[in-house]
């Protein structure tokens, strides 16, 4: 009785350990099969050269990021990063002179590194484009994502810095949530 009693719990022994191994295959193969997001944030960008009235001061607008990415392995992700801004502001230009800015949408293909699961170190080059002038930009930051409900969604902070090379620098702070698909 012993003997066949020691046998059904090895049977179900490895029995339970080859469904843990089939879920987990399962759930890493789900992985892969998801390499595309879509995220929206909400954020502020920040405006070291800002002008208000006569004074050159640090500004804060609000602006929208709407991020699209793409996973090449679980190091790797390319993808297309916008700043949408919502309001009109003035900045000092680096000569000197001011130059005004109409709700600028910000556009760069972005590569990211992912040291760790959770951390992105993001760089990237694009566009500032307004009706007024579009700028060359170099996006650098870096970003945060959780991973929420079975992997499809995700809950995003990033620190982004685009450096626009003949003209002003700015920084977004934003909070947001990506599907994943």
């Amino acid at each position: 009785m012993k003997k066949i009693l020691l046998n059904v719990l090895l049977l179900l022994i490895v029995v339970f350990v080859n469904a843990q191994e089939t879920e987990h295959k399962e759930e890493g193969k789900e992985h892969l099969e998801k390499k595309h997001s879509i995220a929206v944030l909400i954020s502020h960008t920040q405006i070291a050269e800002g002008i208000k009235g006569e004074d050159k001061k640090w500004i804060s607008v609000p602006s929208w990021g709407i991020d699209y990415n793409y996973e090449i392995n679980e190091r790797w992700v390319i993808g297309l990063h916008n700043d949408i801004i919502v309001e009109s502001f003035i900045v000092e230009h680096k000569d000197g002179n001011e130059i005004e800015r109409s709700s600028p949408i910000a556009t760069a293909f972005v590569g990211m590194f992912k040291p760790i699961k959770i951390l992105s170190l993001v760089l990237g080059a694009g566009g500032e484009f307004s009706k007024e002038e579009n700028l060359f930009l170099i996006k650098a930051g870096v970003e945060y994502g959780h991973r929420i409900l079975q992997d499809n969604w995700e809950l995003i902070a990033s620190i982004t810095n685009d450096l626009k090379l003949d003209a002003y620098n700015s920084w977004n702070i934003g909070f947001g949530i990506a599907r994943r698909f």
